[in-house]
């Protein structure tokens, strides 16, 4: 595993497709023609842009082609784009691997914001639904310069429906195999400067048995239902506030063995108010004020009602950001502040853990020639209980004509500490034994020894001095386009990720009754 500390990915990927997207249209009074703009992207850069404009490696999956694969689920999705993978957990949720980086250092986003409750590492999206997103935008390499914290491999935004103008409503239904049911509304109404959109969503399933030899099932029975909801209000062309809430709850069965049953219940709740003001046609700021819970409980039973175990995990987080723009000609520079806001409460933790985390970002994005666009930016995040950390990127793309282009990245990623890593206080009670967070490693082996539970103690406690490096990444992209006639085109990307300082358990400790004591390096 010590080898391990290091690891390269080097991936080729070539790929031709038929581009059947989405456009957006600009009217020109001059000649009174209609050009066609490839789709637009927001994510890479937190301005908007033309994908095909772009020197990072990025692309779109748009509501059209959500449709058109008749999918629910926003895993259903995801695994069928060059480069993502859906990998399935111990309890039958699912996280993305992005360019053979695991789901744990992928960021996902919601609107732009943080989708928080990573259970052991993996945010399970089997819980977002397709039925309200309008697009989703993939931004593959480490992008911790816009981003921090999780965007170690790569950034995937959900970006679900804004009001329209005009009135909207639809109601879908559909039933799949393993008697799963889903139901879901849409409802849109805008007029005049106020809009407002509406989504509600119930899914529920009997879950699957793959391996009919044991006596569990592979996922058990549950439901979950979703509320998603918008308000947008123009005070004139330059001013308008937005008002987003989002909701998702589910039950599942819980099952430990035929004598054990019992449940497990996520509850889960964001909220955004975002302020866009226009100070003139150069400059615009956005105030984003995010706030998240991630709740879950379960426990099992025996058949005679007697409790056998429980566990619960609580996750706070809130958000305050500061955006400013400003654009002249080709220039665009982007900054920003804000402070991370995170707490825990989970069974087996030691004390309830806050973490804080201010930070800045600037970015520079320019046209040095007509047909060279660089961009460089970078982030320095403060955090409370991890060294801070400086995120640079570059990138650059070079358009030969209208059909071949080059471009090229170079960015650095992080993923801090997790609070499990930090604050961890688990003994198995059956096999009996432990492991502890890095924080908390040295005071809790310690009133173990004094227990007279320790044997030997093999690591000692000067090496748990200090913080807990997050784990690094150097991302590296190379990328040819090319487009032999309209509507086709050959897209080459060549990628590498230097990964350092990954987080892994080791043995500290021997333990009396023959067991050891686990610890994080």
């Amino acid at each position: 595993m010590i080898q391990l500390m290091k690891i390269v990915n080097f991936f080729f990927v070539l790929c031709s497709q038929v581009l059947i997207a989405q456009k957006d249209s600009i009217f020109v009074k001059n000649n009174k023609k209609i050009i066609k703009l490839d789709e637009t992207i927001i994510t890479a850069t937190r301005t908007k842009r033309q994908l095909s404009s772009i020197p990072l490696s990025a692309n779109i999956i748009s509501n059209k082609e959500i449709r058109q694969t008749n999918s629910i689920r926003l895993s259903n999705i995801l695994n069928e784009q060059t480069g993502l993978i859906t990998i399935s957990d111990y309890g039958g949720g699912e996280g993305i691997q992005l360019q053979g980086i695991d789901s744990q250092y992928i960021l996902i986003l919601i609107d732009g914001v943080p989708f928080i409750g990573r259970s052991a590492g993996t945010l399970d999206l089997k819980r977002i639904s397709l039925g309200n997103i309008e697009k989703i935008e993939v931004v593959k390499g480490a992008s911790s310069s816009l981003y921090g914290n999780e965007a170690l491999g790569g950034v995937i935004n959900i970006i679900t429906k804004m009001p329209l103008d005009g009135f909207e409503s639809s109601i879908n239904y559909r039933a799949d195999s393993f008697d799963g049911h889903d139901f879901n509304s849409n409802f849109n109404y805008k007029k005049n400067k106020s809009g407002l959109t509406f989504f509600a969503n119930t899914y529920k399933s009997e879950g699957y048995d793959l391996i009919e030899s044991d006596s569990l099932k592979t996922v058990e029975p549950f439901r979950n239902f979703t509320l998603n909801s918008k308000i947008k209000h123009d005070f004139s062309k330059k001013k308008s506030v937005l008002f987003s809430l989002r909701y998702f709850n589910q039950k599942q069965n819980n099952v430990g063995s035929e004598n054990l049953t019992g449940e497990s219940i996520i509850d889960e709740w964001n909220g955004l108010i975002k302020f866009d003001i226009k100070f003139n046609k150069k400059l615009e700021s956005y105030l984003e004020l995010y706030t998240t819970q991630y709740s879950s409980k379960e426990y099992l039973s025996y058949n005679d009602g007697g409790p056998f175990s429980s566990s619960s995990y609580k996750q706070f987080f809130s958000r305050p950001e500061l955006r400013t723009t400003y654009s002249k000609n080709n220039l665009t520079l982007t900054g920003g502040v804000g402070i991370n806001l995170e707490k825990i409460e989970r069974t087996n933790f030691y004390g309830i853990p806050e973490f804080s985390s201010p930070y800045v970002y600037l970015q520079y994005d320019d046209y040095i020639l007509e047909s060279t666009n660089i961009i460089i930016g970078a982030r320095y995040d403060n955090h409370s209980q991890y060294k801070s950390q400086f995120s640079p990127k570059a990138a650059v793309i070079f358009n030969f004509d209208d059909k071949i282009s080059v471009k090229g990245s170079i960015g650095y990623g992080f993923k801090a500490p997790e609070f499990r890593q930090l604050y961890f206080n688990f003994t198995n009670s059956t096999v009996g034994y432990s492991v502890l967070g890095y924080n908390v490693a040295n005071k809790l082996l310690s009133q173990l020894n004094s227990d007279g539970q320790i044997v030997k103690i093999l690591h000692s406690e000067s090496e748990n001095e200090g913080r807990l490096k997050a784990e690094t990444s150097a991302s590296i992209n190379f990328g040819i386009k090319y487009i032999p006639f309209n509507k086709l085109n050959f897209n080459l990307n060549i990628f590498r990720n230097n990964i350092s300082n990954l987080i892994e358990t080791r043995v500290i400790a021997r333990k009396t009754n023959g067991q050891n004591v686990f610890g994080y390096y």
